[in-house]
């Protein structure tokens, strides 16, 4: 069976409350749980900032879907408002500085293809969405480089400061 290729819309402070739990769970809300119904074990998962209008990570799905009434992101509320979670494993998160604006990304994305050029960020209102395999190559890609741009860059200035002290 092959991987489905999410992405998940999250608020600015669900996205903070994850980050402290350091993305061990995401959750779904009851309306989203035919849709999730299709979430695998080692599919893959973007995250979205729909405040920021940012892509900024991925995971991969490593459990099946659960039902758990323990409150985590919804903190003011009286109901549980993602007790349909699954676990996550391999997270990739862009420093703050590095998070990816959807304006450079989302215009070669098919999946907005629906949406006026100037209002592609209605295409991800919603919290839950299934991307093409493309679509989630273009995005995961841009991640990594940013990561891995993010790593030689501290590796270079090791190495700067090691010469410098050897001068």
């Amino acid at each position: 069976m092959s991987n489905t290729y999410w992405l998940v819309n999250y608020s600015l402070e669900n996205f903070n409350i994850s980050k402290k739990r350091s993305f061990d769970l995401l959750g779904f809300t009851k309306k989203d749980n035919k849709l999730t119904n299709k979430i695998n074990i080692n599919d893959n998962v973007l995250f979205y900032v729909s405040d920021i209008k940012s892509f900024v990570g991925s995971s991969v799905v490593n459990s099946k879907k659960f039902y758990d009434k323990k409150k985590i992101w919804d903190s003011d509320e009286d109901e549980v408002k993602f007790p349909y979670r699954v676990k996550l494993k391999s997270t990739k998160i862009l420093p703050e500085k590095n998070f990816m604006s959807g304006y450079d990304v989302a215009p070669s994305l098919s999946y907005i293809k629906r949406w006026a050029p100037e209002d592609w960020y209605l295409a991800f209102l919603a919290p839950v969405h299934i991307l093409s395999q493309i679509d989630y190559q273009i995005i995961s890609s841009n991640i990594d480089n940013a990561l891995s741009t993010k790593s030689s860059k501290t590796l270079s200035n090791k190495k700067t400061r090691k010469n410098k002290k050897k001068k």
